[in-house]
């Protein structure tokens, strides 16, 4: 089982997972925009660069917050926003859905979203309440979620040591490759490549990325109940689950105990 939910009376969608795996989820959601993705304009084309570009930047400074929970982390990005790797997050999102340019992509875009950060910020939510009581439930009361609307408000002496290392051992490197990743996909669509070979190619990689992860957890999760059975182990109930280490599950020994996801 995921650390996250271990010893908290959370639902078993909040625990296991096995049921819900966050880059599964985002790979499907993303793939989707791509083959739904209609031609964007150049002005547009230049604000989602910059949402993106911002939201990855947002994403590196908070994935190098060293706080190793023997102190809340309340200062850098944490003084606005309880969640800034999330927020960076939906930053990318909303750059995504304006270079997709498709409306109808809007709804598959939300569903799978709430899926991912609902339950993650809800876990997150209980294990840091867990870990420091009433501190945590002040920060909750004066800082927001998600959206920094109230600025920068956080607490007295709260952590804020960035370490460019810890953003590094995090892996959000492969975060802020991705947004690149797509912002030169976007422009290869919107001065070279035609749109039905871009949807056409775009339909392949998802299902070729969907076949080799199937079969990759499939692989773990048969190693695992192999040594589980040679150990006399039970491979259900005791050991991690075979796909946590692709889930982006939080690791408290991070700020906050918000490790990136890898999504």
């Amino acid at each position: 089982m995921n650390k996250v939910g271990q010893g908290m009376n959370l639902p078993l969608w909040l625990q296991d997972t096995r049921l819900v795996s966050r880059t599964g989820i985002g790979a499907l959601v993303g793939g989707i925009g791509f083959v739904m993705a209609v031609k964007p304009l150049p002005v547009v084309f230049g604000v989602a660069a910059l949402l993106a570009v911002a939201g990855a930047v947002v994403r590196f400074w908070a994935a190098g917050i060293i706080s190793k929970n023997r102190e809340l982390a309340t200062g850098g990005p944490y003084a606005w926003v309880r969640n800034p790797l999330y927020f960076g997050s939906f930053l990318i999102m909303v750059a995504f859905l304006l270079l997709n340019g498709n409306p109808w992509y809007i709804i598959p875009a939300v569903v799978g979203t709430s899926v991912i950060y609902v339950r993650t910020i809800r876990s997150e939510t209980a294990m840091l309440t867990e870990l420091f009581g009433e501190t945590y439930r002040e920060y909750c009361r004066r800082v927001p979620a998600l959206i920094p609307w109230r600025g920068r408000v956080g607490m007295e002496g709260g952590s804020a040591v960035y370490s460019l290392e810890q953003s590094l051992f995090n892996k959000e490197y492969n975060g802020a490759l991705g947004t690149l990743a797509m912002l030169a996909a976007f422009y290869l669509y919107l001065h070279w490549i035609p749109e039905t070979a871009f949807r056409v190619g775009s339909a392949l990689v998802l299902v070729g990325y969907l076949v080799f992860r199937g079969a990759r957890t499939a692989t773990r999760s048969r190693r695992t109940r192999q040594a589980m059975q040679q150990s006399g182990g039970d491979p259900v109930a005791g050991t991690p689950d075979a796909g946590a280490a692709d889930t982006g599950a939080p690791d408290i020994s991070a700020a906050n105990s918000h490790t990136p996801d890898k999504g």
